[in-house]
């Protein structure tokens, strides 16, 4: 069986939304008394702010109208996203490359350095990062 709602004139959300913004009474009081959900009266609430938000928004000028330039634009767009995407993961790749190749020289040159140390007869301290690996 199906549940079945109320469903309110646009002149009574109107009625309603114009008394809790002119604090009337509170949402939770209109709530109460006209047995609605509070959620649903705050909705209706953002609803009406945003409509008023969106008429004072400046409207392009000429016959043409935006949802026309909109349509057309996604589809160039999303190319460019996806050009911008690759050249990102290739950049991502040469980056990681680099580091990889960073780290095996360094592990040479700590190795070399080590391996110096011991011949001279030196005892090496560890570096904060060897610190705190030792730490973990």
């Amino acid at each position: 069986m199906a549940i079945s709602h109320a469903s309110y004139t646009p002149e009574e959300k109107k009625q309603i939304i114009l008394d809790v913004l002119s604090r009337k009474a509170t949402i939770q009081k209109i709530a109460a008394k006209k047995n609605i959900a509070p959620t649903l009266i705050s909705l209706w609430k953002k609803q009406a702010e945003d409509a008023v938000y969106a008429r004072f928004q400046p409207q392009p000028r000429g016959r043409r109208k935006a949802v026309a330039v909109a349509a057309v634009q996604p589809k160039a767009s999303m190319t460019e996203l996806r050009a911008e995407l690759r050249k990102t993961r290739t950049k991502l790749t040469r980056t990681e490359n680099a580091l990889k190749a960073a780290r095996e020289r360094l592990e040479g040159l700590e190795s070399g350095v080590k391996g110096m140390a011991e011949v001279m007869g030196c005892k090496l301290r560890p570096n904060a990062s060897e610190r705190r690996r030792t730490k973990e």
